[in-house]
């Protein structure tokens, strides 16, 4: 019994399960990749995912078909990563290193006894008891007349609290050990196996939706923890425009006008988006020693699909490698690991699709070298997680921070505030519960069943079709369709008897609030109670619109791109910018009333009498921010607020020409750095205001462009901007190397000076317009 207390107390092992997480494009052939993984016959009518599917069974990770395992994650004493397992395997340690530390000290003549405590010297004739792995070849469980044999005979069923003759090394208060963790030990016993090396890797499979709608979820789903397989269909040309989705609404299905470009943006998308998992700690610690990890973590492999159709016919190894090398431009390359060409149609055949047995292989391969394998973890944290698992298997889908510190003091012996943290922590980014700590709200939730969460936010991001019984919420369904609006009443109505427990419902708030699925929006009528906007819901007007808006207002003065280090706009940030610069609008005047918000576009008005527009428009890698004037005061648009610059603060003229752009600027700065503060997920975020350049990247494309070899390229990645930094120069022209045949590469930054300049520094000399304004100039840290 000592050898069990001392397990639970001070038992250290290891815990190689690994989230495995299917990604990729809405039809791009995820679920029929998990099945081609499992060996099950494919369904060539197989709906889309909604939302995200966690499969509930935990299975082996191997070279063999994934074979699903126990349910609900609920690994039996015969699986190495439960805790019987683990606890009977250091117990079983504990007690041979005891009995050789005992056997050592030993007089000539003395034996080994087994008593109530554990084991005691006697000087009688040598015995240790009946020693299991001498009396019976057979498996405990199978049934023999010894003690072991009794054990076996009540499987499943509640031992009695009886008192043994010590006859097994487990000695006589054996009783108080938990029934399948002594069975686990006669086991080991017997068999004297279940080195670390024989333990298997097992993991549970995550099937996220492709439709953009459930893009804004993913983000509190996805894990730094998990290694992913990134699906792309080989039927579909990379660079061509991307398939509309199919979407649901009150009175009919439509197809869905936003989303990526091209069938490449996804595949962007989602590789930047696994590349923002990345800390930073973690970036300097992975890769380079190991010759199977790639050089950054999570690792991502590139599972080509619909190998039976290429497009135009093409060889689909031939195309998946060009697709494969074409992404080794990118800034997220490091965690690209291989690419496999999948023909999902021959799963569930003999012989299966080679590829598909490669990719277990590498999976498998790569597990075995996380650093996470070889983290120790306290045994009596895997304690902590079966009692949770046995509240979830009663029904409860989440409990409260004081009831999980309560279970893991009083049963599990974890009692230090900090060890719980980390606990919490381990099994977050594991993804077996959610938690989060950044507020108190946030803090006093402890969600046991993922898929529940994921099941309450579709609830709030996806509109029910027309219902007779609903028919009072019908106009309510509607704003949140055609406006992006969620009223209170129909929040109620959705999440229903959840809202009888305001805490909980307002730990859901903040937790959808954090990652922007939903933000508390105002009512200019006040018996309207309380609304939020659901971004995801906003839908897109016509780009050409849009673009004809931007052109023209450019004219007057230069578009600023706020671009991100990572080389994507952080998922969610674009939704709670818009919101807090309305929210903070009264600085420039802003008119909420007259707000225009869409999909990745706003635009916000100003009075009457200012007559201006900020136009903020969200791209794949940066944020564009433009200003309009409706009435310009010239017709020349730049020359003439620049002339303007020139006169005294004093002058007649109408001043916020100026003004107002530098005023937007440190606006977005300051919401900008309150975003970082306040959400965890854009601590490490990074940004720079930048400008396009006016020489070879004139009308907002490139003249011609080396890298598609194509005229008037306006692909992000091909524009050359010019950062703050650069600008900020106390030289008054620098020159563009980027334009090959341009007759003039000097680039003036004075046409840049309205981003810059305030009302109390009218410059006379514009060669130091940055200079005099440096306290504002930057944005980053």
């Amino acid at each position: 019994m000592e050898a069990y207390n001392k397990a639970l107390a001070e038992g250290k092992t290891f815990d190689k399960r690994v989230p495995v997480m299917l990604i990729g494009q809405d039809r791009s052939g995820k679920t029929s990749l998990k099945k081609s993984l499992r060996g099950e016959p494919f369904n060539q009518n197989e709906e889309s995912t909604v939302g995200i599917d966690v499969d509930p069974s935990l299975f082996q990770v191997s070279t063999e078909i994934w074979k699903a395992g126990e349910k609900d994650q609920e690994a039996s004493s015969r699986t190495s990563v439960s805790y019987e397992y683990h606890a009977a395997r250091v117990t079983v340690e504990n007690m041979k290193q005891e009995k050789s530390i005992l056997e050592e000290k030993i007089p000539m003549g003395a034996t080994v006894q087994a008593n109530n405590d554990f084991m005691s010297v006697s000087p009688a004739s040598y015995s240790c008891g009946s020693d299991v792995s001498s009396t019976s070849s057979q498996d405990p469980l199978e049934g023999t007349s010894s003690r072991d044999s009794e054990l076996g005979s009540k499987n499943g069923h509640e031992m009695e609290d009886e008192d043994s003759s010590g006859d097994s090394e487990l000695g006589s208060n054996v009783s108080h050990i938990p029934k399948d963790i002594e069975i686990e030990m006669l086991k080991r016993m017997q068999n004297d196996h279940g080195t670390e090396d024989e333990e298997g890797i097992y993991s549970v499979l995550w099937d996220f939706a492709g439709q953009l709608v459930y893009y804004t979820t993913h983000p509190l789903f996805l894990t730094s923890r998990a290694i992913f397989l990134l699906a792309h269909d080989l039927s579909q040309n990379p660079s061509e425009t991307a398939k509309p989705v199919v979407k649901q609404g009150v009175y009919r299905k439509f197809e869905d006008s936003f989303g990526m470009e091209t069938n490449m943006d996804y595949l962007d998308f989602w590789l930047f988006s696994i590349a923002s998992l990345a800390c930073q700690n973690e970036r300097e610690q992975i890769g380079s020693n190991s010759n199977v990890l790639p050089g950054k973590l999570p690792p991502v492999l590139l599972v080509c699909t619909h190998a039976d159709r290429p497009y135009d016919g093409g060889d689909p190894s031939t195309l998946a490698s060009e697709l494969f090398g074409s992404l080794q431009s990118k800034p997220y390359k490091k965690h690209l690991h291989d690419v496999f060409v999948v023909d999902n149609t021959k799963s569930g055949l003999k012989p299966e699709c080679p590829e598909v047995v490669r990719l277990r292989n590498e999976v498998l391969a790569i597990a075995k070298e996380l650093p996470q394998m070889k983290e120790a973890i306290p045994i009596k944290w895997l304690k902590f997680e079966k009692e949770l698992r046995a509240a979830s298997k009663e029904g409860r889908k989440w409990i409260s921070r004081d009831t999980a510190t309560n279970i893991a003091s009083k049963k599990c012996n974890i009692v230090d505030s900090t060890e719980f943290k980390t606990l919490l922590n381990f099994l977050h980014d594991k993804r077996i519960l959610i938690h989060f700590d950044d507020t108190a709200e946030l803090d006093e939730l402890v969600v046991l069943d993922p898929q529940w969460l994921i099941d309450v936010f579709k609830k709030v991001i996806t509109v029910r079709p027309y219902d007779r019984k609903g028919k009072k919420f019908t106009e309510l369904w509607c704003e949140l369709e055609n406006e992006g609006i969620l009223d209170g009443k129909l929040l109620e109505q959705v999440w229903g008897p959840l809202l009888d427990d305001r805490a909980t419902c307002e730990s859901l708030l903040q937790i959808m609030g954090k990652f922007s699925l939903l933000c508390p929006w105002p009512s200019s009528d006040s018996s309207c109670g309380k609304q939020y906007l659901v971004p995801c819901m906003l839908t897109t007007y016509p780009p050409e619109d849009i673009m004809k808006l931007v052109e023209d207002a450019s004219r007057q003065i230069p578009p600023m791109f706020l671009k991100f280090e990572s080389g994507q706009v952080p998922p969610g940030l674009f939704p709670r910018l818009v919101l807090l610069f309305l929210q903070w609008g009264t600085e420039i005047s802003l008119r909420p009333e007259r707000t225009k918000l869409y999909h990745n576009f706003a635009r916000f008005f100003t009075s009457e009498e200012e007559t201006w527009s900020v136009i903020l428009l969200c791209l794949s890698t940066s944020i564009k921010v433009v200003i309009h004037r409706e009435n310009p005061f010239h017709e020349s648009g730049v020359e003439s607020s620049l002339s303007k610059m020139t006169l005294s603060a004093d002058a007649s003229h109408d001043t916020s020409d100026v003004t107002f752009p530098c005023t937007v600027r440190r606006q977005l700065g300051k919401i900008l750095e309150s975003m970082r503060k306040e959400f965890c997920w854009l601590e490490y975020m990074r940004y720079e205001a930048s400008f396009l350049c006016p020489v070879c990247c004139q009308g907002g494309a490139v003249s011609y462009c080396d890298t598609h070899h194509v005229r008037g390229c306006k692909q992000e990645e091909c524009l050359h901007f010019w950062s703050q930094s650069q600008l900020h120069n106390p030289k008054r022209i620098i020159s563009c190397t980027k334009s090959v045949a341009a007759l003039n590469t000097r680039v003036q930054i004075v046409q840049f000076a309205p981003w810059f300049t305030t009302v109390g520094n009218q410059v006379k000399n514009l060669e130091h317009i940055f200079l005099i304004d440096n306290v504002v100039v930057k944005l980053t840290n």
